[in-house]
Formats: structure tokens, sequence, C-alpha cells
């Protein structure tokens, strides 16, 4: 098993983001520039402001800020330990894949291209596109036990589509695939390099408000009030509880935790940032992994210490019944040979007096058989004491 590195102190710390950029030291521990940066503000630790490093190309010479003392003395651990070469590597590679998706994806327009949907879009099409069987609530068309999981108005169901079917393809093509799970409802995104699977949605944000009565509501309202005394048959109108806006602000959601998320904003709808959405998957695919392959280091090096730990208590056992079974033999041996002693010592003291006879005899013998039975440096057996125990009769109490 791979050993853990140390984590680093505050002042390695420092030495590593005034001699390359935060970009660079950043992906060694794991984190993002943002993220390493927040560290070194709770540690203290001051950081290059912007446009250090590009000034240091230049050839300029910079002065570092100094760091500054804490009250505690000695080395000050951050926590922060680096990350294995291994999955630096595999980090490095997901980071150009990444880039090369980013790259390779272009801007979407609608109406889209002329190209055949996938057969997932087109069949989430069909499905979504029925004028009957939707739920009372919300204007959402949503089925994902069955297709895609869209959940969107009607009025923003092509444009769904659309960015659907070109994130499909583009996925497809550097190594994804999607998946309806049919039993959970939900469609979920499998790079297939490594099995891993990240959850995926594209919904549209409706916001909802109390319902407003309209004229024709509250006519009928009365009309109720009015005749249902004189007939109980009548039933209530039907007046909603919510108005539902559509918006048309579409979400993509990829991934439970960790997750991304990327949303329409004013400026910039989703259609033209695709490629930032394809290569954000690639990234996340590879944190989940990396993260599932930490979680199995953890439960393999936690199942190693289970059995060692249970090695080491079994073993401890054994040895303690071992022990117990020695001193009990030696305890036998003991009293075997104080049985024998005894036996010896009362036969003299017979023969001394001359009151040796048969059943004095067969007492010894009794004696010393018993001894022999409790000896185990002897190997005999006892016909009464080795026999089983004796079985009740029906009914004895």
């Amino acid at each position: 098993m791979q050993e853990t590195e140390k984590p680093v102190d505050r002042d390695t710390l420092y030495d590593e983001v005034w001699t390359e950029p935060m970009v660079v030291v950043a992906p060694r521990y794991g984190l993002s520039d943002v993220g390493l940066a927040k560290i070194c503000k709770s540690l203290a630790i001051p950081i290059p402001s912007r446009g250090y490093w590009a000034k240091v190309k230049a050839g300029r010479i910079m002065r570092r800020v100094p760091l500054p003392a804490l009250k505690s003395s000695g080395s000050v651990p951050t926590g922060l330990v680096k990350l294995p070469t291994e999955q630096l590597a595999g980090r490095e590679a997901a980071r150009k894949t990444a880039a090369r998706v980013r790259k390779d994806t272009a801007p979407m327009s609608l109406p889209e291209d002329a190209s055949a949907p996938h057969p997932l879009v087109l069949a989430a099409s069909k499905r979504l596109r029925r004028r009957d069987g939707w739920p009372e609530g919300p204007p959402l068309r949503s089925a994902p036990k069955e297709v895609l999981n869209l959940s969107v108005t009607v009025g923003a169901l092509d444009r769904a589509l659309a960015i659907s079917d070109s994130l499909v393809k583009v996925l497809i093509k550097h190594g994804f695939a999607f998946e309806i799970d049919a039993e959970n409802g939900v469609t979920r995104i499998k790079w297939l390099e490594t099995g891993t699977t990240m959850a995926f949605s594209l919904t549209e944000y409706v916001p909802r408000a109390q319902h407003v009565l309209t004229p024709a509501e509250e006519r009928a309202q009365k009309r109720y009030w009015n005749r249902s005394r004189l007939d109980s048959s009548m039933s209530y109108p039907k007046i909603p509880q919510y108005d539902f806006r559509p918006t048309g602000i579409l979400t993509i959601q990829v991934g439970r935790w960790p997750s991304r998320s990327w949303k329409d904003t004013p400026k910039t709808q989703l259609e033209l940032r695709l490629g930032e959405v394809a290569g954000g998957i690639v990234t996340l695919a590879q944190e989940i992994h990396a993260k599932e392959q930490e979680e199995e280091r953890r439960k393999e090096a936690h199942r190693r210490a289970v059995a060692h730990y249970e090695f080491l208590t079994k073993r401890r056992a054994n040895e303690i019944r071992r022990f117990e079974q020695l001193e009990t033999q030696v305890s036998n041996w003991e009293r075997a040979a104080k049985l024998r002693t005894y036996a010896d010592l009362v036969e003299q003291q017979a023969k001394a007096q001359g009151k040796i006879n048969a059943e004095l005899e067969d007492w010894l013998a009794w004696v010393r058989a018993k001894a022999d039975w409790l000896d185990p440096l002897v190997l005999v057996s006892d016909p009464i004491l080795d026999a089983p125990e004796p079985k009740r009769p029906p009914g004895y109490w």
C-alpha cells in the first residue's frame, strides 16, 4: 500500500506559491487556484498580486512579501498533502482532454443543423411532445423513467432537445455514453474509460406565484355557492392554487457529489457555452473517478486494518487458550503426582501396620488409575468419567 505523504508546513507552502503561479501549485494538492488562495488566507500566507508572474516573465525582479510570524512557534502544518504522482498524471491527462473537448465543441446556433438527432434525443422528442397524460401543476414536460431527464415547458422543448442532442453527440465522440436508469428515473453519463457515472438533467426555471382569481373563476365560485345548497351533486370549480410562469431559462446539472451546473445568463445562453459544458463534464468525471479511487483506497486500507486487527486478536486468543491448556495440563500432572504419592504413603503405612487386604488393594488400584487418567503424559481413558452424560428418562424431575 502506498505510503501517505506528510502534510506540508506553512513555510513550505509559502515558498511554493512564491516560486510558481497558483494555477501550477494548486493541482498538486487537488485544489483550484481559488481554493488554495483561500487556504493561504486562512494561514496568513501572502500570495503574489495580479500581474506578478507576467512581470516576472518579462524579466523584472520582483520582491516577495515577507511571511508574517504567528503567535505559535515552530512548524505550522497546513493540512495539505500532495497527491500521488499517478493521480497527478491522471488529472493532467483529464485537463488536457477537457481542453481538447472545449476546443472541438463549436457554439450551437438555433435552428440546429439538419443532421439526424441522436436516438435518445429522438425518443425524448416523441415522448415529451405528447399532448395528454401530464400531471396537473407546473406546466413541465418530463418522463425521466423513459427518456432523457429533461424537465421543460412546451415553449422551451425544441431548444432543450437541440442542446441535449449537441451535448450527447460531442460527449459520445470523446468516450462517454448516455444511459437511462428506468428504475430510479435518472439519466446517467458514463465515462467508458473508467466506468464512472454521473447523473444528468436539463431543467427550466419555472417560478410559481399565488394564483389570482380571474373574473370567470369568481363567477364560477358564486354559481357554486348559490346552487350547491339546492343541488348537492355540484362540484367545486377547478381553480389552481398557484400560477407558473415559463422563463425559458435552462440549467444543465451533472453529478451529485461533487456536481457541476451551467445556466443561461442574460448575456450568454447555453448554446454558446457547449464547449465549456462538455469540457466541464470531462473534468467532473475525472474528479469523481479520483474520489472513487480514493474511497476505494480508504476502504482497502480499512479492510487491511480490520484483517490485521482480527489476525492479532485471534492469535492472542489462541495463545491464551494454549497457555490455559498448558496450565491445566501442568496442574493435572501435579494432581496426578500427588495422588500417586498419597497412594504410596497409604500403602507403606498399611504394610507397616500389617493391614493390607483385598479391599485396600482395590482402592489403591482405583486411586492410581485415576492418577493415570488425570496425568496428561499417560494416554488412558476412564470408562465412567469419559463416558457421555446419562440421559434423563421421560418424566424424571
